[in-house]
């Protein structure tokens, strides 16, 4: 047998240093970014832009969720009132300049927001001195609408002075909403910084953007749109997507595309209307325009990058005409926010 044969002195050194270089770097506190720097993976909401010199310390996006919007103040022994709003949500906090105040922060952001359409203020309040409009001082509203454990809100919590306001714009594809939340994160003991310096300024905001939940289900294949079309003479497609009122095709419903190509492919003969329809959110004619033209854009799309013949295909808008749901709820909104194939 061969005797042992240990490492020198000097190789366990290099072991260690090669190690300790080779592991992965801490996750830097984002207290320390420099101004103007955001965390990684963050961007602005294209609906909002930023305020100068500002930088973004939180982000999240996700395709449908709920967002709690206060509509009174939180008050020891009284229940708050709250409402609550679902679509695709983003939340993001920002540091602000130095130079900036709680007022002039929430009033760039409302501004901003009200180029998007006519705003409806459901509620706004403040919270400075003596002047304690959200709730008795106690964190009881932040509590209430964010939580306030979490890294997008735990700075709340530190706040001298702190201004909220919720925003409502009616649009004819549904309501976009927005929160706004300004805080001046205090310089004191057990303050905390982790997710904004202390003695800053900073926003937090939530936006809700109306999209159905049938537009995360999987796309309906062309053998599935022939048997209901067959059966019933049309089809009702949700997989087909667009920004609030507008008419551009989304880059998602690229799949949906491609089946229909295929039906049309498969079946020589089959010739079919594309109507769009909306819910009743807005007046007819307004929802007419914009069924027609997104309509149109589906037909120019089958055409020109499916290789679909125009002369098979014609387009139509229904407004709000032929509803499958109720339109009191969101949920009977979404269903009728659709694109059907109809066979003729």
């Amino acid at each position: 047998m061969k005797p042992l044969k240990f490492p020198s002195f000097r190789n366990i050194c290099l072991v260690f240093l090669f190690t300790l270089f080779a592991l992965p770097a801490l996750a830097q506190d984002v207290s320390e970014l420099p101004d103007g720097k955001d965390v990684k993976g963050a961007t602005d909401h294209p609906l909002v832009q930023r305020f100068d010199g500002s930088s973004i310390r939180y982000y999240n996006k996700k395709a449908f969720d709920e967002l709690i919007i206060a509509a009174g103040p939180a008050r020891s022994g009284e229940k708050q009132k709250l409402l609550s709003a679902e679509g695709a949500r983003t939340t993001l906090v920002y540091v602000l300049p130095k130079d900036v105040s709680v007022l002039e922060a929430i009033r760039a952001y409302q501004n901003e927001f009200a180029k998007n359409g006519k705003v409806e203020i459901l509620y706004q309040g403040v919270n400075a001195g003596s002047r304690q409009d959200l709730d008795n001082g106690i964190n009881d509203f932040i509590t209430g609408v964010y939580g306030g454990d979490d890294p997008q809100s735990r700075w709340m919590n530190w706040n001298s002075e702190y201004r909220y306001v919720a925003m409502r714009i009616r649009r004819p594809e549904g309501n976009l909403y927005m929160t706004v939340y300004a805080g001046f994160n205090t310089d004191t003991a057990g303050n905390d910084t982790r997710t904004v310096p202390a003695s800053r300024v900073s926003v937090r905001i939530d936006i809700i953007e109306p999209k159905p939940m049938a537009a995360r289900m999987v796309t309906v294949t062309s053998s599935e749109m022939s048997a209901e079309i067959n059966k019933n003479g049309r089809i009702a497609l949700y997989g087909i997507l667009f920004d609030t009122a507008k008419a551009d095709v989304k880059a998602e419903s690229k799949d949906s595309l491609a089946e229909i190509a295929k039906l049309m492919k498969a079946d020589p003969k089959l010739r079919l209307m594309v109507v769009g329809h909306t819910d009743t959110q807005g007046l007819f004619e307004p929802n007419r325009d914009l069924s027609t033209r997104r309509a149109k854009a589906v037909v120019l799309a089958l055409t020109t990058q499916y290789g679909v013949d125009g002369k098979r295909l014609q387009s139509f808008g229904a407004s709000f005409a032929a509803p499958v749901a109720s339109n009191a709820s969101e949920a009977g909104r979404a269903k009728n926010r659709r694109v059907e194939l109809v066979a003729y």
